[in-house]
């Protein structure tokens, strides 16, 4: 990195603990001290099962030059005379205003883009369409948060000509924190709907939470979304132009029409030009459509959009299909809430195939006081697609499936099991050559272990 050690110090409003060299250079900014390189400077942060303090001794014989630290009194005597210290009241904090900073020397377009579910597909969308013309950065996998997003920023340099940011939230403040930092011209909101609502409360206050984006989008910059989402359908700006995406002609300004969903991928038209994708899912044709509209906003023209559209490889976890033992997976087991859980079983019930369709599910977590009725909910809707059988898994599923049987589905056709791995040897009884399967669930119940039934000698 070119910045001298006195730049992060006035950008994180530090207070040294003694004298600093500004002729040393400043190779890269670190969290981790699996990572540490020579001369780097090291955020000592703190979370609620690590205290990066601890690791202050390892992190300089690894080769940090200065550390910054929150709790002075873990700087020992002997420990400054092996590195610089710089004081903060809060590391975290230091950390994003340092990213923050880093970012704002560089004139570069900024993508921002959040949601309810489809905001990591987007992302890897954009990503991959602007690649095609641009010099991308991106955030790796999920780093959404007040620490992925600050040390995604922390890797720009002056060859890259768009930055892409994936914006995650859990709790109040946490998506107008990581938008300040990011500094975007554009903005994208994919859907708000009930996530998170152990920290979020409420439906109103995930689109509180997701609206706040908009405050740090510059004037004059783009705001994208969902043009079929009824949280969104009042938003609206002075002084950005807002665009809006879906399927209908009334109340959008991107339509996707003559829409055809098949297990190898999805088709559309807008206007005269034809889309196709590997991803399967009316819904990832509104994804696909975030993606066009940024592309446009960014002068990326049709033809180099459509071809990367046709070539992109749906993100791993997340409705990408995979074959084990002759069974058709549709593996959506990364994450899981109502919205997106909704949107799988819709995706399921559309193949337009003969072959038996089955799902295996866990629990939706991070649902606070609505997560019995939001699992009843998704109960119902099971009963009412008739999918040829259903296994589910997690004390929260329990509900589903009672809820289920009271709408009438077939109880020789649903079980309930104990772990995720019960619940795939449940399908290795059931399951049939041929079937198509969708595996759903959060991240905390360990979907994969269905698919390992499948895989490994000891469960076949």
């Amino acid at each position: 990195m070119e910045i001298k050690l006195s730049e992060i110090v006035r950008a994180v409003n530090g207070k040294p603990l003694g004298a600093i060299d500004d002729a040393r250079p400043v190779n890269r900014v670190s969290t981790d001290t699996r990572t540490i390189e020579k001369d780097d400077v090291f955020f000592a942060l703190k979370g609620p099962s690590f205290d990066g303090h601890d690791f202050l001794k390892e992190a300089i014989e690894k080769g940090a030059r200065t550390c910054v630290v929150s709790d002075t009194k873990r700087v020992t005597a002997e420990l400054k005379k092996t590195a610089e210290f710089v004081e903060v009241k809060d590391t975290l904090a230091a950390y994003g205003d340092l990213a923050k900073a880093w970012r704002l020397r560089f004139r570069v377009p900024v993508v921002g883009i959040t949601g309810s579910s489809g905001k990591t597909t987007v992302k890897e969308l954009v990503a991959h369409v602007l690649s095609q013309k641009l010099k991308v950065l991106k955030n790796r996998g999920t780093e959404n948060n007040l620490i992925g997003v600050p040390k995604t920023l922390l890797q720009l340099d002056a060859s890259h000509e768009a930055v892409i940011l994936e914006l995650g939230t859990n709790l109040p403040g946490e998506i107008e924190r990581l938008a300040s930092i990011a500094s975007p011209q554009i903005g994208a909101i994919t859907l708000v709907a009930p996530s998170h609502l152990e920290g979020l409360k409420s439906v109103d206050g995930v689109r509180e939470e997701k609206l706040s984006l908009l405050k740090a989008i510059d004037r004059g910059g783009v705001i994208i979304l969902n043009g079929h989402d009824p949280n969104l359908s009042g938003v609206k700006s002075g002084v950005h132009r807002v665009v809006r995406v879906g399927l209908s002609k009334e109340g959008c300004d991107v339509i996707a029409e003559q829409v055809w969903c098949h297990e190898k991928g999805t088709s559309f038209h807008i206007g005269a030009v034809l889309y196709e994708t590997p991803l399967v899912g009316r819904h990832n044709v509104q994804n696909c459509q975030f993606a066009i509209a940024i592309a446009a906003a960014l002068g990326v023209d049709d033809d180099s959009v459509k071809k990367a559209l046709s070539t992109f490889k749906p993100v791993p976890g997340r409705l990408s299909p995979k074959t084990l033992a002759g069974i058709y997976f549709i593996d959506d087991s990364y994450n899981s809430n109502p919205a997106s859980f909704r949107a799988a079983l819709e995706t399921l019930r559309e193949l337009k195939i003969r072959e038996r369709k089955g799902v295996v599910c866990g629990d939706m977590l991070e649902l606070g006081s609505h997560s019995e009725e939001l699992h009843r909910q998704l109960g119902a809707l099971i009963a009412e697609l008739l999918f040829d059988y259903v296994i589910a898994t997690g004390p929260l599923s329990a509900h589903l499936v009672d809820e289920a049987l009271k709408h009438g589905f077939d109880p020789q056709r649903i079980r309930h099991a104990k772990s995720s791995a019960e619940a795939g040897k449940f399908l290795k009884e059931t399951v049939q050559a041929g079937d198509r399967v969708l595996v759903k669930g959060s991240r905390g119940m360990q979907m994969e272990k269905v698919f390992e039934c499948f895989t490994t000698s000891s469960t076949r």
